[in-house]
């Protein structure tokens, strides 16, 4: 078979393939769609990036009807970024047949998703832990599924998830069809997939090499002190789209500081909120800035197949993590380098990653990195820049301010924009906004905002400044005055506007953030005709 038609998929379905530019099936799709098509449960070892949301949500809208108030597919996976990802997926996969999807998970405001609900979808995507909250609470009624599936059961199980699926599952009709996709045939997976299914068909189709041969990898033994010195000389190397993975926040932290006056950046690990992540995530696939600095929350589960390079920065302890961080680059056909930075005490886990990947670890220095200039959409914001603040001389450097992005004005929660879009029967998608208006005053080139976050909620300076600039792409912040319930910050007077609606009230924990204009200081003159005369 060699079109989505001929596999059998419906003719609404087929167009929205072909409108998503999607030309021939991948094998997973080719082994999958069919059997699912005729009913069958199925049991399919897929890696990321093989097609395997296609070859599940193709069938599974094929067979649903839409428009019956309560949902009768239901997608498990284990993250809110992967869930994110597929729901998104489904959207653009339904803009013919009209089908309706929201995708339900943590750290996302559970009366949207909730309205959302009840104003009836066709099909769910969510992660285990708030679908079965939704399901307590009422809210997500899975009585009529007659399609179910569990997208990277492996993480889902390894992440202790156990419990939860099985709540979910257990609620679900007996009579249903049942897709299972994994990347590996662990015992925990095909326990459960015993447990779910039904006589699944078995797709071994995926059984991928550890590591894909379009990844090349290298080691540079380096100390400690020399990691940040070799990194730029690696970054320098052309202009490749990267992930540097640390081991720790505060090191993520340092990196975004250092990195900063290069190179546009941001940072991404498990304490920023939700809706930073959403942001960062998707400005770094469209090529907003070049380097994303993360801590493993990064490494599974996102799907971004542009990437020209990893770097471990801190070289993980083990063989797995290190499989799933170099996993994110040589992907869709395009070839991609993995570099670890190993210091004396850390020479041995480059046999254990060999043996793990099958691959040889060349022993490289950092000038011997292939270059890789990364295609960007737009190069004028992201490595124009960067040339020409080396080619100035550094007074003109420190001076200038890089206003934050326009587009930053716009962006939406992915809960918000899954909620609230319309479907192929309406015009477009509304523009929801969280931002506020915030009237500044400019003094010598500059504003002085105040923000209410600061050491009560376990704040640094530091770490104040990466709120405010994470995913904008720089915006010259200026000094910061950090206190007990609220904070102060400079910004360039032009880039103050964008910044703050950008995140003024996004969340932080529980916290709705709040950016205003710092209050004027009256002079101790003024205050003293101000006082009242005593008699």
């Amino acid at each position: 078979m060699s079109t989505f038609v001929e596999l059998g998929i419906s003719s609404k379905v087929a167009d929205a393939v072909r409108d998503a530019g999607w030309t021939e099936p991948t094998p997973v799709q080719c082994a999958a769609i069919p059997a699912a098509l005729e009913g069958k449960d199925v049991l399919a070892q897929a890696q990321t990036g093989t097609g395997k949301t296609g070859a599940y949500a193709l069938p599974v809208l094929s067979r649903i009807k839409c428009g019956l108030g309560a949902p009768q597919a239901i997608v498990l996976a284990p993250t809110r970024e992967l869930a994110v990802q597929i729901e998104n997926e489904i959207y653009k996969l339904s803009r013919y047949s009209g089908h309706k999807s929201v995708a339900v998970y943590g750290g996302a405001s559970i009366g949207l998703q909730a309205s959302r609900l009840e104003r009836g979808v066709d099909l769910v995507v969510g992660t285990p832990g708030r679908v079965k909250d939704m399901m307590e609470r009422g809210h997500l009624d899975l009585s009529f599924v007659s399609e179910a599936v569990l997208d990277e059961a492996d993480r889902m199980l390894d992440m202790g998830f156990s419990e939860e699926l099985d709540f979910i599952m257990d609620a679900l009709p007996k009579k249903r069809r049942t897709s299972l996709f994994s990347a590996t045939m662990a015992p925990e997976v095909k326990k459960a997939a015993a447990k779910y299914m039904f006589n699944p068909t078995e797709l071994l189709v995926s059984v991928d090499e550890p590591c894909s041969d379009l990844t090349k990898q290298y080691f540079i033994p380096v100390s400690r002190m020399y990691k940040f010195e070799r990194l730029a000389t690696v970054l320098g190397r052309g202009n490749p789209k990267t992930i540097v993975f640390c081991q720790t926040k505060k090191m993520v932290d340092e990196l975004i500081i250092q990195l900063s006056g290069d190179y546009k950046s941001a940072a991404m690990h498990g304490d920023m909120p939700q809706m930073r992540r959403d942001r960062v995530m998707k400005n770094f696939r469209n090529d907003m800035f070049q380097v994303l600095i993360a801590t493993d929350v990064a490494a599974r589960g996102l799907d971004v197949n542009n990437v020209d390079l990893v770097v471990n920065y801190d070289v993980p302890p083990d063989s797995d993590t290190y499989m799933h961080r170099i996993g994110r680059t040589g992907r869709a056909g395009k070839e991609g380098a993995a570099v670890s930075f190993v210091t004396k005490m850390e020479d041995r886990r480059i046999s254990m990653y060999e043996r793990a990947t099958g691959k040889e670890i060349m022993r490289v220095r950092a000038e011997d990195i292939p270059v890789m200039d990364h295609q960007f959409t737009d190069p004028e914001p992201v490595v124009k820049e960067k040339r020409e603040r080396r080619e100035r001389k550094p007074a003109e450097v420190s001076a200038e301010r890089p206003r934050a992005a326009e587009t930053e004005r716009r962006e939406r929660n992915p809960a918000e924009a899954s909620a609230e879009r319309p479907r192929a029967a309406e015009t477009e998608r509304p523009q929801v906004s969280v931002s506020k208006p915030v009237k500044v005053r400019e003094k010598k080139g500059s504003v002085i905002l105040q923000i209410n976050l600061g050491r009560d909620d376990g704040l640094t300076r530091v770490q104040i400044a990466q709120f405010i600039t994470d995913g904008l792409g720089g915006t010259g912040i200026g000094r910061i005055g950090l206190g007990e319930s609220s904070s102060f910050f400079e910004l360039p007077y032009n880039s103050a506007k964008a910044v703050t609606e950008a995140i003024n009230g996004c969340s932080y924990g529980s916290k709705t953030v709040t950016v205003q204009e710092a209050p004027q200081k009256v002079r101790y003159a003024e205050r003293s005709r101000a006082a009242p005369s005593g008699n």
